[in-house]
């Protein structure tokens, strides 16, 4: 039943964690044909959307951990190795990736069609990510052994 209830967790989570990415898409859409007074609507949802991902993430690290710990898996099976590495990779990317471009908003260095650019090819990045670490986990390959 413990093992149950943090693969729900787990899985839940991750939902929590790339869902919310795929709002964003229509965002920045919206983005491009947006005055400056709605602009700061969309700004501020895109910003939402990504808190969501980031505390699903927290929560996704958290039962990830857990059900390693109580199931037979260890920390040296290759697809937990490789998703741990990828899942470094996107803390680091994630935290490059929009925070700098949606700072500019409201400064001198704001230009809104670079800004979009930035946005959209940083969101279809991170997707790519957490689907490629949704697969191993999903899938469970023998990598290495």
């Amino acid at each position: 039943m413990f093992h149950t209830l943090f693969l729900y967790i787990h899985i839940v989570s991750a939902v929590g964690s790339i869902g919310p990415l795929f709002s964003l898409i229509p965002i920045t859409k919206k983005m491009e044909l947006a005055d400056e007074e709605h602009l700061a609507g969309l700004i501020q949802s895109f910003q939402s959307a990504i808190t969501v991902v980031k505390h699903a993430g927290h929560v996704l690290v958290f039962s990830g951990i857990v059900l390693i710990i109580i199931s037979g898996w260890t920390w040296t099976t290759p697809w937990i190795m490789l998703t741990i590495a990828i899942m470094i990779g996107s803390i680091v990317f994630l935290a490059r990736a929009f925070k700098p471009t949606l700072k500019t908003y409201g400064t001198h260095k704001f230009h809104k069609e670079l800004f979009i650019k930035k946005l959209k090819k940083a969101t279809w990045q991170y997707i790519l990510i957490l689907l490629v670490m949704l697969w191993l986990m999903v899938a469970k390959p023998v990598l290495w052994q």
